[in-house]
């Protein structure tokens, strides 16, 4: 399990807590929102740092894609040719300067090796690709979008775990 799968894990269940607890656990609710709120603005603080540097690398090398590994898509008919010629096809919208994003990289690369004869996984970075986060009505990072059979079947924002994506997907 990766670091960032852990984290997402860890701060799922003090969310979960929150959610379920009675009204008699305030004081240790209100700590929960505290950490969940700490969480969040170290990993963008880190996430930030970051983006410039990764932004324009991945401008510059743009790979080719390879059987396991997440395709980088930077247009609506790159994206579009996925969906229609996949079964199932799973989109991450992302960003470099989102900490939940980079909590989820590892385990949506995870995800694409695993599940490579199954599933097309696709990561959108919408720093780099406003239009297709505008297109497709991407309102909260990270977004994860599901096609299946050319449709989209499930929608979920917010930073998942690897259990969650499997979920998701099958």
């Amino acid at each position: 399990m990766s670091l960032g799968n852990h984290i997402t894990g860890k701060l799922n269940s003090i969310e979960d807590f929150i959610e379920k607890s009675s009204i008699y656990l305030f004081p240790v609710k209100a700590l929960g929102w505290i950490v969940l709120l700490v969480a969040l603005i170290v990993t963008n603080i880190i996430a930030i740092g970051k983006w410039p540097i990764s932004a324009i690398s991945k401008r510059l090398n743009k790979k080719d894609s390879v059987l396991g590994e997440p395709m980088d898509v930077t247009s609506d008919i790159e994206l579009k040719k996925i969906v229609t010629e996949q079964s199932i096809v799973l989109v991450d919208f992302w960003a470099e300067w989102c900490g939940p994003c980079l909590l989820m990289d590892k385990t949506i690369s995870n995800i694409a090796k695993e599940y490579c004869e199954n599933v097309a996984v696709v990561k959108i970075d919408v720093s780099l690709n406003s239009t297709l986060s505008k297109l497709y009505g991407v309102r909260g990072l990270p977004t994860v979008i599901v096609f299946k059979n050319g449709d989209e079947v499930i929608r979920k924002s917010g930073s998942l775990t690897k259990s969650q994506l499997v979920k998701l997907i099958e």
